[in-house]
């Protein structure tokens, strides 16, 4: 019997094993590509405008879900920290777009993980690869991308550049790399071709496919200055009759000329129907120049409006249970680091802000989020805040520069209307706000004042107490105030005319990291 006992531990034990392995066998984590457009707006998109050409994108929404409820930050600095880290801006100093400048010394907290370093966590066999944009922090090597997580990094290390061709930020310091180094060969060339041509060779020469891999394409289209070779205006655009629309759509046709091939690489590889695919706009459109359209929400880039802040968002995934649907639910910036991580096979990390929406996703159910912090900006300029609580959304201070705070159509409803239109009859309330955004997504009735409504609102203040903290109480997003640092004059620049490199020493970078 003691025989026939052991025998039968051992069997169940071979079972247990087989079934470990089996699991092990079988878990075949997917590949991420995350797509991020620059100053792209609500109605930038063929789906909401048809004067636009964006093919490949719509071909992604309709083959995957489109969130009707995705929002980021009013500028691009402070999205990237928050997809990027999974953490609200606010709460390590980024809430504003103009902490990281080519005369600043600010940069993404060296202590915070990152997505593409969380990713290794979760398995050590993911390739991660960076195209494009970086703007979290360029004053010391420590700082950039391949220092963040990243295997490759291949683009600009700043925002605000004056041209798509020479690669100068403000001041006239070259800012173009290839890895840690100046690429000075980038010089006089398109950058959305630069950075299309270095994806579609890591995509099809530089990834081993037997692994997993993560791959941000971070393009500078359609950020001013709006600039576009000829040939794609006539190529895409020269159905649209305004100038600098025309402009506009044909930055973006050429950004969705580039996705469309870049997933054609994938499918090619046999590996597309096992990638997750995130594609997003960092923030609305500027709006006022009259390219970019955020229409029929109110605001634009640098407003806590919806216009400024609501980002048109698509996911392409395996298992998906519906697809060429939208999904209604609120999803937040902070969302997407613990989303993807689990996807990858992981768990949502303990420091994280953000809600983990995966399976929900997957399954074409409610959002679990039912409220969120659009922003706080405390920098003198900006000095605004917004909230939201299920419907409601509360704001606080100014919602941004005056004549962006309007409402600003397409060309061709205005007829002979030239750029940019009067905000005639715009109100806007300096001192605060309240908008039921499931019935007024236009945000052009403040109710703030209705008694009704008085129970709503101190509801939403006790929340704004919870997140921020009172004296003799920590907030759980207690906000870090937001300071410029910024360089002595020339300090910026090499001899080379490059952005200069060990302008700062960040505290927390190991040892091995420092400047030389």
């Amino acid at each position: 019997m003691a025989f026939i006992r052991h025998r039968h531990s051992f069997f169940c034990l071979l079972a247990v094993v087989a079934s470990i392995l089996t699991v092990t066998v079988s878990v075949n984590p997917p590949n991420i590509v995350l797509m991020m457009l620059d100053d792209m707006g609500w109605a930038d998109f063929q789906s909401h405008d048809p004067l636009m050409v964006t093919p490949n994108i719509r071909k992604l929404r309709e083959e995957g879900m489109f969130l009707n409820q995705s929002y980021v930050l009013p500028q691009c600095v402070p999205t990237r920290g928050a997809l990027l880290t999974g953490r609200y801006p606010h709460t390590y100093g980024l809430q504003d777009g103009q902490a990281i400048r080519e005369d600043t010394i600010f940069y993404l907290n060296e202590n915070l993980t990152t997505l593409p370093q969380e990713l290794k966590k979760v398995n050590p066999l993911y390739q991660t690869h960076m195209v494009g944009k970086w703007h979290l922090g360029h004053c010391h090597p420590g700082l950039y991308p391949q220092a963040r997580g990243f295997d490759s990094f291949y683009g600009i290390l700043l925002g605000g550049h004056q041209s798509f061709y020479y690669h100068n930020a403000t001041g006239n310091v070259y800012d173009f790399r290839d890895g840690d180094n100046i690429d000075w060969s980038a010089w006089g060339n398109y950058t959305t071709d630069l950075f299309h041509t270095r994806a579609k060779k890591i995509l099809e020469e530089d990834i081993d496919y037997t692994k997993p891999f993560f791959f941000y394409m971070s393009y500078y289209a359609a950020h001013k200055p709006f600039e576009v070779p000829q040939a794609y205006r006539d190529q895409y655009c020269s159905h649209v009759t305004n100038d600098t629309r025309q402009i506009h759509c044909a930055m973006a046709a050429r950004a969705d000329d580039s996705i469309g091939q870049l997933l054609q690489v994938l499918k090619d590889k046999g590996v597309y129907n096992n990638t997750v695919i995130l594609l997003l706009s960092d923030n609305g459109g500027p709006a006022l120049t009259g390219s970019s359209v955020n229409w029929p929400l109110r605001g634009t880039k640098q407003t806590i409006y919806e216009g400024g802040t609501r980002s048109y968002t698509i996911v392409r995934a395996p298992g998906l249970a519906a697809t060429n649907v939208t999904w209604p639910g609120m999803i937040h910036a902070i969302d997407w680091l613990p989303t993807l991580v689990k996807a990858a096979g992981g768990s949502k990390p303990s420091y994280v802000h953000g809600k983990n929406m995966w399976n929900k996703l997957k399954k074409n159910i409610a959002s679990p989020r039912t409220e969120f912090i659009y922003n706080i900006n405390d920098w003198e300029t900006r000095n605004h805040s917004a909230f939201r609580y299920n419907e409601w959304k509360l704001i606080k201070g100014k919602p941004g520069p005056t004549k962006k705070c309007g409402w600003f159509p397409p060309y061709q409803l205005l007829l002979n209307q030239s750029y940019p239109w009067g905000l005639d009859g715009v109100k806007v309330n300096d001192t605060i706000a309240l908008y039921n955004i499931e019935k007024d997504p236009e945000e052009r009735n403040d109710v703030y004042n209705d008694p009704a409504n008085a129970a709503i609102v101190q509801t939403i203040e006790d929340q704004i107490e919870k997140y921020l903290g009172v004296p003799g109480k920590q907030g759980l997003y207690p906000l870090q105030p937001f300071v410029i640092p910024r360089l002595p004059a020339g300090d910026n620049v090499d001899e080379n005319g490059a952005l200069a490199t060990c302008t700062c020493h960040p505290a927390g970078l190991a040892a091995s990291t420092a400047c030389t």
